[in-house]
């Protein structure tokens, strides 16, 4: 098997993604940087999920040190207009080049990431802004559309009692899905 970097959001998504390339015959290399994540308790809780699953998928993992919320807010914050098309494209700018100057460190010649199990993300944004950072960085970017699993990275979630985050991970999307939650509870009762 040809060894991949994976840029893993979380276990939940790394259930369905790792297999997947498994049976296209890759062995992924987990790397788990995601400097969007806040607050810190729930970054702590995602990458224990990712660890807990790590360990009984026999999946090596890799998690760099995050550079802050701070640093986060600097590099996107300040050129960020208001728009989440804006916000998640400079997010997945941010990871994935982080992903696919680790995967040149390491002389991985292909790179992919889990964020394309979730129908919630920008798929578009996911391919564009790899493609990208791989050209930046001499080496490929590997997209392959999982949302056709999300259902069963449910599943296997609850199977394997992972934590299962309901947001993507920066402030607004937790208060952007808080108020989805909010709007849903007020038109059911």
């Amino acid at each position: 098997m040809d060894a991949l970097l994976l840029h893993t959001c979380c276990g939940p998504c790394s259930t369905v993604a790792v297999p997947a390339l498994r049976e296209r015959g890759f062995e992924p290399v987990a790397l788990f940087t995601n400097p969007n994540i806040q607050p810190l308790g729930e970054l702590a809780r995602r990458q224990e999920a990712l660890r807990q699953y790590a360990a009984g998928a026999a999946l090596d993992l890799v998690v760099q040190p995050e550079p802050g919320f701070d640093v986060w807010m600097r590099e996107l914050g300040a050129a960020v207009d208001g728009s989440a098309d804006e916000r998640c494209r400079l997010c997945l700018r941010l990871r994935l080049s982080s992903a696919a100057r680790t995967a040149a460190e390491r002389d991985l010649r292909l790179f992919s990431t889990t964020l394309s199990v979730s129908p919630y993300q920008r798929h578009d944004l996911i391919a564009v802004e790899g493609r990208r950072a791989g050209r930046e960085m001499g080496v490929e970017f590997l997209y392959v559309d999982l949302r056709d699993r999300y259902r069963e990275s449910i599943e296997a979630s609850r199977r394997l009692g992972l934590y299962r985050q309901r947001y993507c991970g920066c402030v607004p999307s937790m208060w952007e899905a808080w108020n989805d939650r909010l709007s849903q509870r007020r038109r059911a009762g």
